[in-house]
């Protein structure tokens, strides 16, 4: 009797190993560290399996990219443009997008900085600004003269340095995006 040989071990060890290193990458990547050598110590394989599993760059962004996505929960823009109360849109907007900026943090600084290398990251970050450019038009009045301006301060930059160098929290930094735009909107809303 011929004993057939059972690959499911070997399949099962290698979907954990490449599950591993998907997760050292993200750890490393949301800390702006995208080479190869730091991966591997992290995920603790060598090189010649790290490269097995991710010939290139943009072979780990894409999978990274996927893997990340799976976890987040996008805001229901529809739901949004249906608040009918000016302020109560402002605080849920803010508050929807604000929850992925956090989100996003780590991930959407090394996607700006390696945007202009990697087609991945290029369409995930015109994704993210589709979606703060989204939000901004359902807040801003129509005709308004400051677009421009809530729409900056809706960016996941203003987020960041509120978070960073305001030393704010992720609440504390929502509320102040709230209160903010509510003052200029409602200025707008009164000039008009």
């Amino acid at each position: 009797m011929i004993k057939q040989y059972d690959s499911s071990r070997r399949k099962n060890a290698a979907r954990q190993t490449r599950e591993k290193i998907l997760q050292a990458a993200m750890k490393l990547h949301w800390q702006g560290i995208t080479e190869y050598g730091p991966l591997a110590l992290e995920a603790d394989c060598s090189m010649a399996t790290l490269r097995k599993h991710f010939p290139n760059k943009e072979d780990l962004f894409q999978n990274c990219t996927r893997t990340f996505a799976e976890t987040l929960i996008m805001p229901d823009l529809t739901y949004l443009r249906e608040i009918a109360d000016p302020a109560d849109s402002v605080t849920e907007c803010v508050f929807e997008l604000c929850r992925i900026h956090e989100a996003m943090f780590g991930y959407a600084w090394l996607s700006a900085h390696e945007r202009k290398n990697s087609p991945t990251l290029d369409t995930e970050m015109s994704g993210y600004e589709g979606l703060a450019d989204a939000i901004a038009g359902i807040i801003t009045p129509a005709g308004s003269s400051k677009s421009s301006l809530i729409r900056g301060l809706l960016d996941f930059l203003t987020y960041r340095a509120m978070r960073l160098s305001g030393q704010l929290s992720p609440e504390r930094a929502t509320q102040e995006l709230v209160e903010t735009l509510q003052s200029i909107i409602d200025v707008d809303r009164h000039s008009a």
